[in-house]
């Protein structure tokens, strides 16, 4: 019989029955909890690593004396001790010379003798991967000062990673899966180049060292791990990046021996050596806990002062020093690994739990406990069937609407050539102009079709690697859509097998990544713009320099006062070039953001003209002063450099001439004079970089300039004659402007 509550609820008695069960077993469980965690609930914020466990700094041993004497700098010995020595004493003598009376001595330390001799301050500064270091860095033993730089191209380069590696002819062993069940060198368990990037990215493929390896052997050093490989005693290896090539440039070992696995030189473009990893800041220099702050100033400034081709650069195989690097991403990737000092990161103790997350614990439980309650009535209720019921069609309902939502199409096809439609969302209408029914089946067209012609047999190939493999395809490759415009598309997917490992069809996601091209190739352009105007100011002003300080000794030479002010007198008028050259920076101090544009050539030769002092020779400017073609900006300085180089080399030259003419839908820019000309043997290297003494930024500067929109420039005078420079302009690259009004 049912009776209605105060509150107006009606309740069976089953439905009591639970209701009081629930509530009886969340007061018993709060008292279990009152009893065992009594102590008052501590905020999150008050969690901190432990520290004061023996490994910390002494904080009763005092600063070390600042007075004259000898610096002990222990580096880590990676490589053993004489080379250690060979590589780190010309960095002693170089800050024994900075910093005169003090005299730095390099103690080599392998890899166990690191924390004891940081911990005894038995060193003052200290040279160590960054993996070791972030160990000391965490509990307090030391402070970078300085970043490793390695050679770059073309600068140097603050960061590293390692290469894993096999012999060129070991064919078992092609990617990071391939390590199941073999030999593995590294170098130590404390080594990040040589072992800890590694093990990240074969920790992500699913291997477990000490469970899929059949060996994991550390040799103490980088030579030793790549000789273990090359000699046959280990199947892979892994090592720092730089390292193989720094073995080969000391002719042991032959890079055609070695194949890289899980290649990321096309990750990362920009990094001249192998690499199989993500990167990571280089080696730091750093001051140990307690070292006098203004020595350690001192050595900073010292080594963020020392110049790439410095002799103590050189023996260290670097490129000198840059600013302390973030180290975020070595604390990440030891948390990851759950390596010192983060081995017992995210494995709190009970105790630690219940301290101090008592009330949260005790509200979930409470929750746990309800919610257990009002399932058991759920049970029994038919409403609550229709309501799962419901649910069930929601989502059905949230699934389809999201498909539809998404920045792509997802897919279902056949592992045909055509890539028959199974199933296609409707994303592809706004990517591809189709609708999802004209690809079902190929019914007016298959999804093949659409991809570029110039990657379809490729996609192919790749696809079926791939699921020979039972791998993930991922690409990028271009589509022509509806409207004739090709877009760049993203595509992941994999294969789906039937029990007896059959294909039944593949599966995956379709995105357009048309803006991301885009701006990956306006970065490129940028980035190659702000390259080219720092060479060419930097050359440009040099040369300026070096002719106002001939002026200047000149001047200072001559005993006759008239002949000693006309020095002055060019000196000043080299002075307004300089400035003018300056100024021409104050126009680009956004150069890199400004795109490219119209540019009218007849303006940018007049301007071109105002840098240079022609002396009796005649400039001719007959271009048409509606002639526009699309360039950068920064194209005037190739008409400065055509005029300087013909004032410069043309001996016998009177007049410089600049005309253009149309040919074949194209448009030929020309510069000609009546100077000597340029012999045949040396045309094809008048483009070449550092060619030719005094000729400003360099002709092989103007063709990279001319380059970034897609123009060219060549010589075709007649040696003898005179100098004639042709710059191409393609169809669609140049206007005359009273074409816009027509």
């Amino acid at each position: 019989m049912n009776r209605a509550g105060e509150d107006g609820v009606v309740m069976t008695g089953r439905q009591r029955r639970y209701f009081s069960g629930g509530f009886i077993f969340f007061l018993v469980l709060l008292f279990v909890l009152l009893l065992i965690a009594p102590l008052p609930a501590l905020p999150v914020s008050s969690i901190q690593p432990v520290q004061d466990n023996g490994i910390g700094p002494d904080t009763h041993l005092p600063f070390l004396s600042p007075v004259s004497g000898e610096i002990r700098i222990g580096v880590l010995a990676s490589r053993g001790e004489e080379i250690a020595h060979m590589e780190w004493d010309p960095t002693a003598d170089y800050l024994s010379g900075k910093l005169a009376p003090y005299h730095f001595t390099i103690i080599p330390l392998n890899f166990q003798e690191v924390m004891p001799a940081v911990q005894n301050r038995s060193v003052s500064f200290i040279v160590v991967n960054p993996s070791v270091y972030t160990a000391l860095e965490y509990y307090g033993l030391a402070q970078r000062i300085a970043t490793l730089q390695v050679p770059g191209d073309p600068d140097p380069i603050p960061v590293f990673g390692g290469v894993i590696f096999t012999r060129s002819d070991n064919s078992d062993i092609r990617t990071i899966e391939d390590l199941k069940g073999k030999r593995v060198a590294a170098v130590d368990p404390t080594s990040l180049g040589g072992w800890h990037a590694a093990f990240m990215e074969i920790q992500e493929k699913g291997l477990v060292p000490e469970r899929d390896f059949a060996e994991l052997n550390f040799t103490g050093t980088h030579d030793a791990a790549v000789l273990a490989v090359i000699n046959g005693y280990a199947d892979a290896g892994t090592a720092r990046s730089t390292q193989l090539e720094r073995m080969a440039k000391e002719g042991r070992v032959d890079l055609s021996q070695i194949r890289v696995i899980n290649d990321q030189s096309m990750e990362y473009r920009w990094y001249p050596y192998r690499i199989s990893t993500r990167m990571y800041p280089e080696w730091p220099f750093a001051a140990v806990s307690g070292t006098n702050l203004t020595l350690s100033k001192a050595v900073s400034v010292a080594l963020l002062m020392m110049d790439a081709d410095d002799p103590a650069a050189l023996a260290a195989r670097s490129a000198g020093w840059a600013i302390p690097q973030d180290h975020s991403s070595v604390h990440e990737l030891l948390r990851a690994l759950h390596l010192p000092p983060y081995e017992d990161y995210g494995k709190p103790t009970i105790e630690e739990v219940v301290r101090h997350f008592w009330l949260t614990i005790l509200a979930i439980l409470g929750g746990i406990a309800i919610l257990a309650s009002l399932l058991v009535n759920v049970w029994y209720t038919k409403q609550e069937l229709t309501r799962a019921l419901m649910q069930g069609q929601e989502q059905e309902r949230m699934m389809k609407t999201l498909i539809s939502n998404l920045p792509g199409f997802v897919y279902r096809c056949a592992n045909d050539r055509n890539w028959t439609m199974m199933f296609i969302s409707g994303g592809c209408r706004q990517l591809t102009g189709y609708e999802p029914e004209d690809f079902i089946g190929n019914n007016t067209l298959s999804y093949n079709d659409i991809i570029h012609p110039d990657y379809r047999d490729d996609i192919w190939d790749i696809w079926q690697k791939k699921l020979q493999m039972n791998d993930y395809f991922e690409g990028e490759y271009p589509i022509i859509t509806r409207n004739g415009e090709t877009r760049w598309v993203w595509e992941r997917g994999r294969g789906i097998f039937g029990n007896d490992g059959t294909i039944l069809f593949l599966e995956g996601f379709i995105s357009d990544i048309t803006d991301r091209k885009q701006m990956d190739e306006a970065l490129r352009e940028s980035y190659q713009k702000i390259r080219l105007l720092t060479g060419l100011t930097r050359h440009d002003i040099l040369n300026q320099l070096t002719s106002m300080q001939l002026c200047h000794d000149l001047a200072r030479e001559s005993e006759n006062v008239e002949e000693c002010m006309t020095f002055v007198d060019r000196a000043s008028a080299i002075g307004k070039r300089i400035e003018a050259t300056i100024g021409f920076t104050r126009e680009y101090e956004a150069f890199g953001i400004a795109g490219s544009g119209w540019q009218q050539i007849f303006l940018a030769i007049e301007s071109a003209k105002t840098e240079l002092s022609p002396g009796e020779v005649i400039i001719e400017n007959l271009v048409p002063s509606d002639l526009t073609i699309y360039a950068d900006p920064i194209i005037r300085k190739v008409f400065t450099t055509l005029l300087d180089n013909a004032i410069r080399h043309g001996r016998t030259i009177t007049r410089i001439r600049f005309s253009a003419r149309e040919e074949s839908g194209s448009m030929i820019l020309i510069c000609e004079d009546d100077g000597v000309g340029i012999p045949e043997e040396e045309k094809a290297r008048i483009f070449q970089r550092g060619y030719g003494a005094h000729t400003g930024i360099g002709l092989f500067l103007s063709r990279e300039i001319l380059s970034i929109t897609g123009l060219e420039i060549r010589e075709t005078g007649i040696p003898g004659e005179g100098a004639r420079f042709e710059i191409w302009v393609p169809s669609g690259k140049w206007r005359r402007t009273g074409d816009l009004h027509s």
